[in-house]
């Protein structure tokens, strides 16, 4: 992670508790950095929509474990864990946030627009399933080029309604595009059931497989599963075929900050679920008491990496109304190149 202020795990700790911990650090990053946008936005300091991911942190960080620096990753508006789990820089997404010039997106994208090649990380889309063919065109275009590099578009299950999930899957399919879609099933299709439109979670998967592209379903509370599942994909991926994966996750917040969720659910329902289900406190729980001083430093760690991030992004300048004008075509420069 490119955030990452600690040493390496001690020698103490074997290479599966090392990689727990690793994946540990990044859902508690994920719920960090949320967890403020959030706060921020209710103080004021921030404006703008928001959609949390909250409690659905494994599906991030067990996926994004699996990947390369170089591999692509496509999102949704529900993207900031996406992007911190592939190592987008803390302090730039909270400046894109605040609408500062030193925002990942210049400050002009906002918080369903993170944006940051370096990292891989190659955008959010608003539109429902938008990201899809962004990460299967790339990652083709990477395969053509000989490089095994893969893409991977995180998407909702209320995507899987849309033409264009189908339409992609399909033509990955037929031109041999390494692309991996992720589907976080949380459940809701903003706010009409999932179970009503395609059946219990795994029904996604089934129907993917039935067109002959590799689909699994996983338990997305479990990051461990998520990761092993998750690596066993993308190696098939690697080889040049697409793959799928389900995640059954949980929405524990509303839509949005604005979204009325007690008109369609119990308004505990968030809250309910997370204190039996929560992944950050099941990791914890599974690792138990060898681990607990590393996890209780990791904790720490983030408390103020995410702190310092917040001080510095908010003091930077804010984006000028003449940015608006930046990139919209491209430059001479890059056209003679």
């Amino acid at each position: 992670m490119t955030d990452s202020l600690l040493a390496d795990p001690p020698a103490a700790l074997d290479a599966a508790t090392a990689q727990a911990v690793d994946l540990y650090r990044s859902m508690v990053l994920v719920r960090a950095v949320e967890t403020q946008i959030e706060q921020l936005h209710k103080r004021g300091r921030m404006s703008g929509s928001f959609h949390s991911s909250i409690g659905q942190e494994a599906a991030a960080a067990g996926v994004c474990a699996a990947l390369r620096p170089a591999d692509i990753v496509t999102s949704t508006h529900r993207g900031h864990g996406h992007a911190v789990a592939k190592g987008v820089p803390v302090r730039g997404i909270f400046a894109e946030l605040f609408g500062r010039a030193t925002g990942i997106s210049g400050g002009r994208g906002g918080s369903m627009h993170l944006h940051h090649r370096p990292s891989g990380f190659h955008g959010q889309n608003a539109i429902v399933g938008g990201g899809l063919p962004w990460a299967a065109g790339a990652a083709w275009a990477r395969r053509r080029t000989g490089g095994d590099d893969i893409g991977v578009a995180f998407t909702g299950d209320g995507a899987f309604g849309q033409g264009v999930f189908h339409e992609t899957l399909l033509l990955a399919r037929h031109w041999g595009s390494p692309t991996l879609v992720v589907c976080e099933n949380n459940g809701l299709a903003h706010s009409m059931p999932s179970e009503q439109l395609f059946g219990p979670p795994g029904s996604i998967a089934r129907i993917v497989a039935a067109t002959g592209v590799t689909a699994r379903y996983v338990d997305g509370r479990d990051v461990l599963e998520v990761a092993r599942v998750a690596a066993e994909l993308v190696a098939e991926v690697r080889t040049g075929r697409p793959a799928f994966l389900e995640c059954g996750v949980f929405r524990v917040r509303p839509h949005s900050l604005a979204d009325p969720d007690y008109r369609y659910r119990a308004k505990d329902a968030g809250p309910v679920w997370m204190q039996a289900n929560d992944p950050v406190a099941l990791l914890r729980a599974r690792l138990g008491a060898a681990a607990a001083e590393r996890l209780d430093a990791v904790d720490r760690e983030v408390s103020a990496l995410v702190a310092a991030a917040v001080a510095d992004a908010e003091a930077d300048a804010r984006t000028a109304p003449s940015a608006a004008f930046d990139h919209v075509y491209v430059s001479e420069e890059l056209q003679r190149a």
